[in-house]
């Protein structure tokens, strides 16, 4: 199982495409647990357009510094994670097309 762990906040102009770009790998064993960060736009909205995503909606920022809250959505994410492989994305990156098996095949290879 691969867990794949993304910070948001405010990013709804790329969210769209950053979900898609794991929906379009061929991989079926994964998870998504989303960490928005108080978004004021319309993420939320288009989070709840994808299924099979596990939502963790921070109530208000912690910090001052925007890294720090980073830090702490991965480490919420993190907290409730069941991959064995772990891949972190920001709300406004994307996956390339074959990236999870490409990740999976790499780190179970058995080296002889």
């Amino acid at each position: 199982m691969i867990s794949i762990l993304i910070t948001n906040y405010n990013k709804s102009k790329f969210l769209k495409q950053t979900l898609r770009s794991i929906q379009l790998n061929k991989r079926k064993k994964y998870e998504i647990i989303l960490f928005d960060d108080v978004s004021t736009d319309n993420s939320l909205e288009i989070i709840k357009k994808f299924r099979n995503i596990k939502l963790i909606r921070n109530k208000k920022k912690i910090y001052r510094s925007s890294a720090l809250n980073q830090i702490h959505g991965i480490l919420e994410c993190f907290k409730i994670s069941k991959g064995n492989i772990i891949c972190l994305l920001d709300g406004d990156d994307r996956f390339t097309k074959n990236k999870l098996n490409l990740v999976y095949k790499k780190l179970n290879k058995k080296k002889y």
